[in-house]
């Protein structure tokens, strides 16, 4: 696509044509002029003018930057240009030597460098007493320091970074000019050479391929060199460096560089001086400072292109970009990192063809740099005060569900909104840009680090509810959707003029001391208090508005201003009004949105197309477009990409998801926010045909998420037949896009499963479902949610070994944990059917565990760490006068979840084969019991293998499980379309599913007796919405770690597959994965057990290449949509396995690869390298068979040729 210079913002086409050019070759010329009058003005200007004129006429692959002294300038000019010279003059690691005039001459080489300068040398030295040259260059590698570093990857050449932090906008007679800063170095090589190459690499913080060190010391020049404003943004230096000369004769030693950089603000200059260096000059703390020493320098000034009277930039073709950023997709809409995404979306070079507008760039560059800043400065959330230091010792008395009313409305009021909170302002909470046009801070609280919060219990009550349930004031588990509909349709005020009055009728009738009347007081008052901090909220973040409208105009940016004080105005509105507006409505969503993430509660969006549809009227589609992309920039802005910097916040009671606290998987949750937006799907009436839903702020969203490289929110596309293509088609495009969304759910499936999962959900309702945070649908606005895992891999452990797992098996626990009765020893187990049989018996055993955990806890929230906030948006709530942790939603989904589902159906197969199959049987089950036990040979542990028996026979034994597992891995695997393992995949999932109903449906007396109790409570109408699922989210990982070697050839402990995916190749092989057939495969998952069985949605998450054809993809999703395809829910992650890799080496260069964890989207630079793995050996699928050409001549190829499995 050709490039446009419209593109192009003003201030950058004011430039110096010259200053935005690369730096390979080059003269600098600091020029000490005779004379400073006018004349000597006039006949400098004429010198460079003359100059660049000969440029642009005979060497347009050259360039040609003119500085100047500031105060001369401005003497000439009749300007105060003021400048500080406090570090560069005052420190002596630096040189400031002055100079009138300076000249920096880019060439392709020495040679042509040369040939420029020597053509105007002679009229230079008839005005000036003296020039210094400093002739430079870069070596072909680009490399410095001895070669050993890459120079200059970091720079900001992007058209958004070059006009937000290097050049000067407003006055059009200026715009394009900046301020620029010399400083000739010199290399100290003894010292250099002294240090250790990992000690060197630690002083610049990068290693030699360009790799930043994700290193804790501050002491490196990456670190050092990273400042700050006050607003928590780092603004950049455009740095144009050059290394000069040779050390001692080596040619592999520059003598030194000519530092040369530029920047909007001079005094931005001496803050990066001053922090390179400390207090203490002669002991600089970035450890570069002491290999270098500067000899000469100055500040300078670098007029636009029209002050001054030369070549302007033209367009995008004047633009560089570094080749080190130059990767991406071949498929034109997946970026890998953030700089080539900036320049291909502002110089109109994006496939899609629509990129963001300017706003939307800037904002994005902003988000991108405060990304960059967490590899070189941890940030770390204090610990909240208790609620005693913030109150009065009467407000303390209060009952606890009042007290943690108070601590959210003193958390959203002062401690984490307040413009004066040094809380808010030192963690990034108090960020605005002038640009935005939503304005707040979501923390970055999330699943996997865990949140704060203001405590309010007592000791002692601390103490009870640990021993409760492990539970604190942490344990709020948010994780449903809030009724965002109502807010926008009624407003906070009327919302709380609601409470008010039904407070009012409690009043009336004082008489009535009932219990229940002293609790719903109790609880209208908490909600009172909570709405009352979202208010303050609004309030303060006006006033913030307001401060940042006054910053802007004092700036020159009157747009800004304007834009900054229609957000303060609005959002004083919404304080008591309902939203009149679709900015207003995406304002008050998002306010209310940060405030329960800011008190603990990590929830979802919901149903937004269905919500912000009324409102989209009087508004041009792509100032609509700004806004939903804008709140895409808002969620997701404060990722955490750094896993070194990783900071543990997590309490023995954070997010209890069924009532208890405890430790659970963490590692893969680093980045879950529970952030999800579900569009499409049908809307919620009860008419025999359904209405689809799918509408113009559908595709907005599907817009922002293809656009938009953030990880969260995660987006949730419904679809079903009849969807209008162009939606499905976008969908496509957005998949290809690389963050792993749209997930697609089919809601003709989807729909009907949900509406058998209990009596009291009707047509309508069934049809308004969302995604909770992860994926599970609830109903949306209504419902309170418990899970808690089944384990049928843990099952066939405890089939074959007499209720036992042997994950732990050895010297210590013999054959392994006791967990369930003892069935029959394996060499009692006969046949294939009698193993079947006794697994399901331990598979009910585990379920019924399961359903006795979730109905104990039930409730158990409620007097320890309730949500008022969230109860005022959840159905049900208000009316039944109960918090939603006290059966106060208007549904109550109760779903067990089966992890590693795959693994247990492959494993059962394999034990079918190897076994029972008279044609392939190559074991018996007690060997195979024991192999799995000595993990297949890794692992030939006592009792089963005595060391008295010596080394060759265990070696020998050791072989003869090695050569099993090599036969269970080349076995058929459930995900591959083939036929008996499809059969046996869907009687595994049908038992499944008719056990998790039947365990509540026709309950044990154990359960009965829970289920009773539970009715006696909340009343006898009470019911249990049961939604069977397959969810391991982002635990496949963790949820390996119990799991002793299975028989489709998984290690001990390792990974399982994630969710209800293809098992990926063995963690411990080399990553090879298969390349399958994409209709063929989603045939395993074409089950009445699966599609509508599972009613809590089962996701098949696959990886597609990124050469996937778009026309075959949409082709794909179109049958998805119309039932073809089976599943009820498919998640496609594109990336290949050559990027994944690449992303591991250099995750910086690859910091937009995202990938599906399981129930959202994570930046795989960020995972762990467990989870990286796990995702490399990930199944492949394509339109058609592995490396077979279609119809039209297309050919996904194979990333390995070779299936031969080796061992590393």
């Amino acid at each position: 696509m050709a490039a446009k210079t419209q593109q192009l913002d003003d201030t950058l086409l004011g430039a110096q044509r010259g200053l935005l050019m690369r730096a390979v070759f080059g003269q600098v010329l600091t020029i000490y002029l005779k004379s400073d009058n006018e004349g000597a003005c006039d006949d400098i200007t004429r010198v460079i003018c003359d100059l660049n004129t000969d440029i642009i006429k005979n060497h347009s692959d050259c360039g040609l930057i003119a500085a100047f002294d500031p105060l001369l300038w401005g003497k000439w000019k009749g300007r105060s240009i003021p400048i500080s010279t406090a570090v560069l003059g005052g420190y002596g690691k630096f040189a400031l030597t002055f100079g009138d005039v300076l000249l920096y001459v880019k060439a392709p080489s020495y040679k042509v460098a040369a040939g420029i300068v020597d053509a105007i040398r002679p009229r230079l030295d008839a005005l000036s007493r003296k020039i210094e040259v400093v002739v430079a260059g870069k070596r072909p590698d680009v490399r410095i320091m001895g070669g050993r570093y890459v120079d200059g990857i970091t720079n900001p050449n992007d058209p958004v970074s070059l006009t937000e932090d290097i050049l000067i906008g407003g006055d059009p007679k200026y715009r394009g000019s900046c301020f620029g800063i010399t400083q000739k170095f010199l290399f100290d090589w003894p010292g250099i050479a002294s240090q250790a190459a990992d000690t060197q690499d630690e002083m610049i913080g990068r290693n030699p391929d360009g790799a930043v060190l994700p290193q804790h010391a501050v002491h490196s020049h990456i670190h050092r060199a990273n400042i700050k404003d006050n607003n928590g943004d780092q603004r950049k230096l455009l740095r144009q460096a050059l290394p000069f000369g040779s050390a001692a004769g080596h040619a592999g030693r520059e003598e030194g560089i000519m530092f040369v950089a530029f920047c909007n603000d001079q005094e931005r200059f001496e803050n990066v001086l001053r922090n390179l260096i400390g207090k203490r000059p002669e002991r600089p703390l970035d450890k570069l400072m002491n290999v270098v020493e500067g000899v000469s320098g100055n500040y300078w000034y670098v007029p636009s292109a029209a002050e001054l009277g030369v070549a302007a930039v033209t367009g995008p073709a004047d633009v560089y970009e570094d080749p080190h950023w130059q990767v991406a997709s071949p498929n034109g809409y997946m970026f890998y990192n953030s700089q080539d995404y900036l320049h291909q979306m502002a110089e109109d070079r994006y496939e899609g063809g629509d990129p963001p507008s300017a706003r939307l760039l800037s904002l994005m560059s902003r988000t991108f740099s405060h990304w960059r800043d967490s590899w070189v400065k941890r940030q770390t959330f204090p610990r909240l005060p208790h609620l005693e230091t913030l109150v009065s010792k009467a407000e303390l008395k209060a009952p606890v569900p009042v007290r943690k009313g108070i601590a959210n409305r003193k958390t959203l009021a002062k401690l984490l909104s307040h413009p004066s909170s040094d809380i808010a302002r030192n963690n990034g909470l108090l960020r605005i840009e002038a640009k935005e046009l939503l304005v707040g801070v979501i923390p970055d609280f999330t699943l996997g680090r865990g949140k704060e919060v203001v405590p309010y219990l007592d000791k002692d009550e601390t103490m009870a509810a640990w021993l409760k349930g492990q539970l604190n004031e942490w344990s709020a588990m948010g994780h449903v959707v809030p009724d965002y509909e109502r807010l926008v349709n009624s407003g906070l005020g009327a919302m709380i003029d609601d409470l008010l009055k039904s407070l009012s009728q409690l009043h009336k009738a004082e008489k009535d001391r009932s219990k229940e009347n002293q609790a719903a007081y109790v609880f209208y008052i908490s909600c009172i208090e909570s709405l009352r901090g979202v208010q303050e909220y609004l309030r303060n973040w006006s006033v913030i508005a307001e401060e940042t409208a006054v910053a802007a105009d004092l700036a020159g940016h009157p747009e800004d201003a304007d834009n900054m004080k229609d957000v303060a105005a609005r959002l004083l509105r919404l304080v008591d009004q309902p939203p009149k507006s679709f900015q207003d409505a995406v304002q008050l969503i998002f306010s209310f949105h940060c405030c329960l993430h800011l008190v603990g509660e990590l929830t979802s969006l919901g149903r937004l197309d269905q919500i912000l549809c009324p409102f989209l009227k009087d508004i041009a589609p792509d100032r609509a477009q700004d806004i939903v992309d804008c709140l895409w920039i808002k969620i997701g802005e404060n990722a955490f990409v750094n896993r070194a910097f990783i900071y543990d916040y997590v309490t023995y009671g954070t997010t209890a998801v069924c009532g208890l606290g405890g430790n659970f998987p963490q590692g893969g949750g680093i980045n879950q926010w529970v952030q999800q937006i579900t569009v499409g799907g049908y809307k919620a009436t009860d008419s025999k045909v359904p209405e689809g839903g799918a509408n113009a702020v559908t595709m907005l969203c599907l817009k922002a998420a293809r656009r938009i490289p953030v990880n969260a929110p995660t987006l949730s596309l419904r679809v079903y037949g009849g969807m209008p293509e162009e939606f499905l088609d976008e969908a496509a495009k957005g998949i290809l896009s690389g963050g792993a969304q749209p997930i697609l759910y089919n809601d003709d499936k989807l729909c009907q499963a949900l509406f058998d999962s209990g009596n009291t959900v009707n047509t309508s309702w069934s049809r308004n479902y969302s995604a909770d945070g992860c994926y599970e649908p609830m109903f949306s606005g209504a419902s309170e949610f418990t899970f808690n895992n089944v384990a049928p891999l843990l099952a066939l452990e405890q089939t074959i070994n007499q209720g036992a797992t042997y994950g732990a098996a050895g010297p210590e626990q013999f054959r392994g944990l006791k967990q369930t009765f003892r069935s029959p020893p394996a060499s009692h187990i006969s046949t294939f059917e009698k193993l079947q049989d006794i697994f399901l018996d331990q598979l009910k055993w585990l379920v019924v565990q399961c359903y006795n955990t979730m109905l104990g806890a039930y409730g158990n929230l409620a007097d320890i760490c309730p949500s008022p906030l969230l109860s005022t948006l959840i159905d049900g709530c208000i009316k039944s006068k109960r918090d939603l942790t006290n059966g106060g939603a208007k549904f109550h989904i109760i779903a067990p979840l089966c992890v590693g589902i795959s693994n247990t159906i492959d494993s059962l197969y394999a034990i079918k084969k190897l076994v029972y199959d008279p044609a392939t049987a190559r074991t018996t089950l007690p060997e195979l019991l024991n192999c799995l036990i000595c993990d297949w040979g890794f692992n030939m542990i006592e009792p089963f293998e005595n060391q008295l028996g010596g080394t060759a026979e265990a070696s020998e034994r050791g072989v003869r499980y090695e050569e099993l597992r090599l036969a269970a891995l080349a076995l058929p695997k459930w995900g591959s379309g083939d036929a008996e393992v499809n059969d046996l995949g869907d009687w595994v999932v049908k038992n499944a599913v008719r056990l998790c109903v039947d365990a509540i449906r026709n309950p044990s007396a154990t359960i009965k007796g829970l289920l009773d109790g539970i009715k006696k409570n909340y009343g006898q109408d009470f019911e249990f919405i049961v939604c069977p699922g397959i969810g391991t989210f982002e635990g496949y990982v963790g949820d390996g770690i119990p799991c002793g070697a299975s028989a489709d050839g998984r290690r001990n402990g390792m990974p399982i597959a994630s969710d209800l995916s293809p098992v990926p190749g063995a963690q411990d092989l080399p990553a090879n994965p298969a390349f399958r057939n994409i209709y063929q495969a989603m045939k395993s998952a074409q089950f009445e057990s699966i599609e509508h069985g599972l009613s809590n949605a089962s996701p098949v998450d696959m990886n597609i290449p990124e050469s996937f054809p778009l026309a075959e993809l949409q082709k794909f999703v179109k049958a998805y949509a119309k039932g073809k395809v089976g599943g009820n829910l498919i998640t496609l992650t594109c990336a290949d396995l050559d990027t994944y890799k690449k992303a591991t080496d250099d995750p910086e260069k690859y910091n937009l690869v995202r990938v599906r964890m399981g129930g959202w989207t994570e930046f795989y630079a960020t995972m762990f390298p467990e989870h990286q793995e796990q995702h490399q050996r990930r199944q492949y699928f394509t339109p058609w068979g592995s490396g077979v050409t279609s119809e039209k001549g297309l050919t996904v190829p194979i990333v390995t040729e070779s299936r031969e499995v080796k061992y590393v």
